[in-house]
């Protein structure tokens, strides 16, 4: 099943991050196509939509068992674009809102090597 935008008031399919939509098993981006390219700032979002990332990593109350060590005021605006989207299940295509978090590369890194998501394997 194909998931939806995770941006508010968006609604759009997601694109895959590399193949095609037809592939068997693609592994899908979070954004719809016109929403990836807003994230990067190439293009506005379009109207009525809320972006779901803020620029800032979620985990500042430490909700992951340890408290991001980012000083977020400190972060210039040019690099709040820099946080990533986690799905808190390990489940790329659950776009849920209650499954995402913005975590900064470091906390979501952390969290991957905590819960066991990085098993030192390739895939072939």
């Amino acid at each position: 099943m194909r998931p939806i935008c995770i941006n508010e008031g968006c609604g759009s399919p997601v694109i895959p991050t590399k193949g095609k939509v037809t592939d068997p098993n693609p592994r899908w981006r979070v954004h719809c196509g016109d929403c990836q390219k807003a994230s990067y700032g190439a293009k506005p979002h379009k109207h009525g939509v809320t972006p779901f990332k803020t620029g800032k990593c979620s985990n500042i109350d430490g909700h992951l068992g340890f408290e991001c060590s980012i000083k977020w005021s400190k972060v210039p605006d040019w690099a709040k674009g820099m946080t990533e989207v986690d799905h808190r299940d390990g489940n790329p295509n659950n776009n849920a809102r209650s499954n995402l978090d913005e975590l900064c590369p470091i906390c979501h890194k952390l969290k991957g090597q905590i819960n066991g998501d990085y098993n030192n394997k390739k895939a072939i």
